[in-house]
């Protein structure tokens, strides 16, 4: 039986450390997203052009945006691992965006079992062109979908990230 990863807990460590559900690895085109009805992540859509995912995303379970869905996650990658992975991520920060459907933040992790990120905190601990990788990515794929309303409002930092976090709890 699947476990509802929605209702997976948020994480012991909560803000500090939390769990990510990763729905999309790094590096792909296919937008796969948890299907709560049926217990499994499903194939929802394919990114238009040559676009690519460029960290692992999904989102924090037992938590719920202005939206009604979870809070979106990216999680810096090396190497993808597969939809449905939950992940033990340290938020750095967090993207704060508006498109059609209004006003959201996707928060910006690192694992916290990869040895490689261990000495990142915060956004200042990443090279700037990660970050406007995942600027130029979310704007252009929002676009390539239709979206001409998308604006990209800035990055938070790791505390106002966690405090998303909190705002968002269920």
């Amino acid at each position: 039986m699947t476990p509802n990863l929605e209702t997976l807990p948020m994480g012991e460590d909560a803000p500090r450390v939390v769990h990510a559900v990763v729905e999309v690895p790094v590096g792909s085109r296919n937008k796969y997203e948890y299907e709560e009805k049926l217990g499994a992540v499903m194939l929802d859509r394919v990114l238009p052009g040559s676009l690519r995912y460029p960290a692992d995303y999904g989102f924090i379970p037992s938590t719920e945006t202005e939206r009604g869905d979870a809070l979106d996650v990216f999680v810096a990658a090396y190497d993808a691992v597969f939809p449905g992975c939950v992940v033990r991520v340290r938020p750095v920060g967090a993207l704060e965006t508006s498109d059609s459907n209004g006003h959201e933040f996707n928060i910006f992790a690192v694992p916290v079992d990869d040895p490689r990120f261990a000495g990142i905190e915060s956004l200042d601990d990443l090279p700037g062109q990660s970050l406007r990788e995942i600027e130029q990515f979310y704007s252009t794929y929002k676009k390539l979908e239709g979206d001409d309303g998308v604006e990209i409002l800035g990055w938070r930092s790791a505390e106002e990230a966690q405090e998303i976090i909190t705002q968002c709890a269920l």
